[in-house]
């Protein structure tokens, strides 16, 4: 469900605009009357009366509208006063009437890239004249755009151009390491973030990224100089000094420790809220008129905000719920800000909304102030901390219960987010203390399944490239999950099950090779790993059964990719842990009938595992209940959890229309 790639979430948050003087030949000061506004604006703004100095920009440009200081310097200041489209269209008008002026160029640039409109702001950056010298701050600013556009080798470009002339600049470091990230170089994205730490001993975006991009390289190498660093980094914190931006969920696979997950949320979460209202005109309310009013008119709305309502894990789990909550007593409203695929999956997830709003182009702002005019009562967060968030919208508070589900295995850490959805083996009360929500248990488990997804026809071994006469263990989780420990826990299983084989999804070629070598070093045949390519969904499901034995990873296993392997008859082996993320296969497993699949520690997972391969019958009897009895299983049983869960955003409501706060709801 999580997208496993995360980026920091102030992925919009304001470059520095410096200015420069302008290269040519251009009005300074227009008439006397206009020249005297401008001035006393000036004055206004140094005494922080913002307002009454606009109001002189204006007339000033009125007076005079051939001047473009006069218009930048209402751009700036309307900018401050966050009004948003008069900025932009005083920084338009500047930078038209002097096209080699960078500072009005950038200010321009940046404030459509806030607006969520990246192409203009890259059509901005490349109008300024070829003669004007394109600076430092030009490139990490045209470099954030091509980012936001998702071309990643040009942006990749762009830093290397800061880097030229800043060679030590942290920031041009960690968007080059983003950037190679996107382009799956993995290792040298490491060591881009490897610099930034070694640069910057407390950065701890740097140690988190550099250890986190490792991962997904399976270079484990300088695994014990990361982990170094990274307690480094947390140690140096200082109390309300609040660190740069950096992604939560890089830490979920690297350990189990739900505390440390719970500590580091709550600074990222601190950060965005703080920037989001510093930006924003909107004050954070603490009343929903709109809401009361459409309860009182009989009408639940139900709000799900996310980037992946289209061919994607999230979707594919949730279209089917959407579909079923009942109309007479919930209005589903989905707020999507993620490209449209032109899925046969994007339709249907519109054909399930009440309504299906287009937020790509808003801002939080904005989006805020349409869900809050929507009356939405309870809004459904399904990113978290993963690529393409939107969290600043819910800092903003525009529903008054905000609920996070699904996509995100963690806390928010936050003051905004009021309830997490999990079940009492994937978030038990008694680990009430690992999150800033309240738990709020759905009485089986948290993740919905689609009854009318595809169940295909198995393909054959030789199609899937499998051997015919192997056991073959199976992992379809991705590289960043496969830790050094878990590897090591493999070849020992692999060693000790001669005829077998580990069959992983891992299509890139230096990563194979990274792992074949790890493999050697372990007393293990190289030619024992076989790597399956990425497929469309249908055909994933279709190779599953030719698995005998899934291996979960550990300490973030599988989610949405259990839930198919299960579907598809293939039994799961995983290790519980006491973090959300190394839960949830315990979970699926429970609700297919299967809780002994969920083992406690290390050892009873190779003792099992080994025992699967090479003990006749206890095997087959798990395959023969998941493919026999798959249609009686609670986890498939998509009516039986749609109710469940119409229930518990019921008694979310109840006791906010009781006046009541946010307390545990324990399953029904």
């Amino acid at each position: 469900m999580s997208t496993a790639l995360s980026t920091p979430s102030n992925a919009r948050a304001g470059l520095r605009v410096a200015a420069p003087a302008a290269k040519k030949a251009v009005p300074q000061r227009g008439s006397s009357a206009a020249h005297q506004q401008w001035s006393q604006g000036v004055t206004l703004a140094r005494q922080g009366k913002l307002a009454q100095a606009a109001a002189c920009f204006e007339r000033a440009t009125k007076l005079s509208p051939s001047v473009p200081l006069y218009w930048l310097n209402l751009a700036s200041t309307q900018r401050k006063l966050r009004r948003a489209d008069a900025a932009m269209d005083a920084a338009r008008r500047a930078f038209a009437l002097d096209t080699s002026n960078d500072m009005a160029c950038h200010l321009l640039a940046e404030l459509l890239r806030l607006n969520n409109r990246d192409a203009e702001a890259l059509q901005a950056l490349s109008a300024l004249d070829a003669d004007t010298p394109r600076s430092a701050q030009h490139w990490m600013l045209r470099g954030a755009v091509l980012m936001s556009l998702a071309r990643w080798q040009d942006a990749a470009l762009a830093f290397l151009q800061v880097l030229a002339e800043k060679p030590a600049d942290i920031e041009a470091y960690l968007q080059l390491g983003f950037a190679l990230a996107n382009l799956k170089r993995y290792a040298e994205s490491a060591e881009c973030f490897r610099t930034v730490a070694m640069v910057d001993p407390a950065h701890f975006g740097g140690a988190v990224y550099a250890a986190h991009y490792a991962a997904w390289a399976c270079d484990w190498a300088q695994g014990e100089g990361d982990a170094e660093r990274l307690a480094q980094a947390l140690a140096l914190q200082v109390e309300g000094v609040e660190p740069p931006s950096f992604s939560p969920f890089c830490l979920l696979s690297m350990n189990d420790d739900a505390a440390m997950h719970r500590r580091a949320a709550e600074m990222e979460s601190t950060r965005i809220a703080r920037d989001v209202r510093a930006a924003s005109a909107r004050a954070v309310p603490t009343r929903w008129p709109e809401a009361e009013a459409a309860l009182a008119a009989g009408k639940l709305k139900i709000g799900f905000v996310s980037a992946d309502f289209r061919t994607h894990a999230t979707s594919m789990l949730l279209v089917q719920t959407l579909e079923r909550l009942p109309r007479e007593r919930f209005e589903v409203v989905l707020y999507s800000h993620g490209a449209d695929d032109g899925s046969a999956l994007r339709r249907r997830m519109e054909g399930a909304a009440t309504s299906f709003v287009d937020c790509t182009q808003m801002n939080a702002t904005e989006q805020a102030g349409r869900i809050q005019a929507d009356g939405i009562t309870i809004l459904v967060d399904l990113s978290g901390y993963t690529a393409s968030t939107r969290l600043g919208v819910f800092a903003l508070r525009p529903a008054p219960l905000q609920v996070l589900w699904l996509a995100y295995p963690s806390t928010i850490g936050g003051d905004f987010i009021d309830y997490v959805v999990g079940d009492p083996i994937l978030t038990p009360m008694a680990h009430a203390a690992d999150f800033r929500e309240q738990i709020a248990q759905l009485p089986l488990t948290y993740e919905p399944t689609d009854e009318r997804r595809e169940h295909p026809e198995p393909l054959d071994r030789a199609e899937c490239g499998l051997p015919e006469d192997a056991f073959v263990f199976a992992c379809f989780n991705q590289s960043y999950k496969i830790t050094e420990p878990v590897f090591t826990r493999w070849c020992r299983i692999l060693e000790r099950v001669p005829a077998s084989v580990l069959w992983l999804l891992v299509p890139q070629e230096e990563i194979q090779e990274a792992l074949r070598a790890r493999a050697v070093e372990r007393g293990i045949d190289p030619a024992r790993l076989v790597f399956a390519p990425f497929v469309d969904p249908v055909r994933h499901l279709a190779r599953l059964p030719q698995a005998d034995l899934f291996l979960d990873t550990f300490p973030y296993g599988a989610h949405t990719t259990c839930s198919d392997a299960l579907w598809m008859g293939l039994p799961v082996l995983t290790q519980v842990g006491r973090s959300f993320s190394a839960r949830v296969a315990a979970s699926l497993l429970n609700a297919v009938g299967l809780p002994e699949m969920a083992v406690g520690d290390e050892q009873a997972y190779e003792e099992r595992a080994v025992a699967l391969a090479t003990v006749p019958g206890e095997l087959a009897r798990l395959r023969d209940h998941l493919w026999d009895e798959r249609a009686n299983l609670p986890l498939f049983d998509n009516e039986r959890f749609t109710g469940e869960l119409a229930a518990l955003f019921e008694r979310m409501v109840g006791r906010w229309q009781q006046g009541l706060p946010p307390a545990p709801l324990p399953a029904a």
